[in-house]
């Protein structure tokens, strides 16, 4: 059976080299899946030639356009999984009474984690350390970033910032 395609304006999670965050994109839609508590369009993105994954929390200015496609005959929505490409490393030491909050709050991210003497240990896998910085920052002197040290670093960076503007207003 004929399918049409979409069209669609996209707010990605990171902004790409020029800074900007959206992009049109023209896609043959698959179907509709509930990952993690968030509705996502499976579909072929004509800009990347391969299956993407599109937050429809993320999705404006849809438009059902006359080109039509067929879905690849064998695809099946139910046992469509998308491949593994969390590749960077992140190792952090969390207060042992903050650790059910991180396990709960970033459990997709999550390898494995250690109890231990000085606190537990989580091992966690992203695509790129931004994508888990909102968290970290949030648990503040609860948690150390163990590695790697471009993202301690980072986190030290954002805290100079934080605490610089708070003194700014402050001192009106």
């Amino acid at each position: 059976m004929n399918k049409r395609k979409i069209s669609f304006m996209y707010l990605k999670k990171m902004p790409g080299t020029d800074g900007n965050r959206y992009n049109m994109r023209e896609v043959s839609p698959y179907g509709l899946s509930l990952v993690q508590e968030n509705w996502v369009l499976i579909a072929r993105c004509d800009m990347r030639q391969d299956i993407r994954h599109f937050r429809l929390s993320r999705m404006t200015e849809l438009s059902v356009l006359e080109d039509q496609f067929l879905l690849p005959s064998g695809f099946d929505l139910n046992s469509h999984r998308p491949p593994d490409d969390r590749n960077e490393q992140i190792l952090i030491r969390a207060k042992p009474e903050i650790a059910d909050k991180i396990m709960e709050a970033i459990h997709f991210y999550m390898d494995a984690f250690e109890e231990q003497e000085e606190g537990v240990i989580f091992h966690f896998r992203v695509r790129y350390p931004e994508e888990i910085l909102h968290y970290l920052l949030g648990w503040g002197g609860d948690i150390e970033v163990l590695e790697p040290e471009s993202l301690r670093f980072r986190m030290q960076e954002v805290a100079k910032k934080h605490l610089k503007t708070l003194l700014t207003y402050t001192c009106q």
